[in-house]
């Protein structure tokens, strides 16, 4: 009889301190949810505009270790709250897109060197997908990070035919970044002269600001150009083409760069490659990041204007895409075209 109540005694013991213990953890404050922006994902907030942002010394090096504080960012005029903020590059999703025409033929053997080199050297959770064009736009290696890949994928491939630029850029925008909500970036490698492609270059460049893809060009026009000058152009890979085509071509990778917070890049020849992707590489790591939800809450597809301002010292210089477009409810999004594997 001792021993039962003594277990009746232990049980209601156990039951009351049960009860307590709950009390105590109902009436305990919640303390508030700290986003982790080391594990942040682009995107995470579908009404977020994330803008990254390079901001240069004089002297041309990275000017790192801003506060949030100093910066500043407008739309259409308007002040924005930033409610993100990161000070060193986040994960990127990078799209190669590589110029396999016969005009490269040449310089192949660097091309690949280089590009097996850039994506060895990616941070940790970086991934790349590869990308050639020509006359056909082909996918070799979708998201990953499998560097071993790269070598034999480049190797089966053999330079010739036409380039079909504007349409290599329409199909990775609106294809292999469908549904990307990471920070995304896309390296072309190019002399720079679409011949044949079906879709315009304002459709090209309308689909990259869509994307909100920064586009790095590694340019060969202006190498090209003064090549053909001083009549180095041996093999006639570009006879019978007008200087002003080239200039026009410039011109084009130069504002698509621009409206996409990205760069063009001027190699000599494509034997400089390894320094190209390498200041691509410094520059995404070395890029600030800030989001804000945007004070106009309409969903009407128009474009909005960007403008970021940093408190920095005198002669820095601040690069960042000047504009997005708002999502758009009453228009369905461009239908991605075939592309080939």
């Amino acid at each position: 009889m001792a021993s039962k109540n003594f277990r009746r005694i232990l049980l209601f013991c156990i039951c009351v301190f049960s009860a307590v213990a709950l009390h105590s953890q109902q009436q305990k404050p919640q303390e508030p949810a700290i986003p982790d922006q080391g594990g942040y994902k682009i995107g995470v907030e579908v009404n977020m505009v994330a803008v990254p942002v390079t901001v240069r010394r004089q002297d041309g090096g990275f000017l790192k270790g801003l506060p949030k504080s100093a910066f500043y960012i407008y739309e259409d005029g308007e002040d924005q709250e930033i409610v993100f903020f990161a000070q060193e590059g986040l994960p990127t999703r990078i799209a190669i897109v590589l110029d396999i025409s016969g005009s490269v033929r040449s310089e192949w053997g660097t091309i690949k060197y280089a590009t097996k080199k850039f994506v060895e050297n990616l941070k940790p959770d970086d991934q790349f997908s590869l990308v050639s064009f020509n006359t056909e736009i082909r996918l070799k290696m979708d998201w990953g990070r499998k560097t071993d890949k790269v070598e034999p994928v480049l190797s089966s491939i053999y330079c010739k035919d036409n380039t079909k630029l504007w349409d290599a850029i329409w199909v990775v925008c609106n294809d292999v970044f469908k549904g990307i909500q990471e920070k995304k970036a896309m390296i072309i490698m190019s002399d720079g002269l679409d011949n044949e492609s079906s879709v315009s270059y304002d459709d090209a460049l309308q689909a990259a600001m869509h994307s909100e893809a920064a586009v790095y060009v590694v340019s060969k026009t202006e190498a090209v150009r003064r090549s053909m000058m001083f009549q180095n152009a041996q093999q006639g890979i570009y006879d019978n083409i007008p200087q002003e085509v080239f200039v026009q071509a410039d011109g084009a990778l130069r504002k698509l760069a621009y409206e996409t917070g990205g760069r063009v890049l001027y190699p000599n020849s494509f034997g400089q490659l390894d320094n190209i992707y390498a200041q691509v590489d410094e520059e995404l790591r070395n890029q600030y990041t800030i989001g804000y939800i945007s004070t106009n809450k309409k969903k009407d597809g128009s474009y909005r204007h960007i403008d970021v301002r940093v408190e920095a010292p005198s002669g820095a210089t601040v690069a960042a895409r000047p504009g997005y477009y708002a999502p758009d409810e009453l228009n369905a999004p461009i239908q991605s075209r075939t592309r080939n594997r």
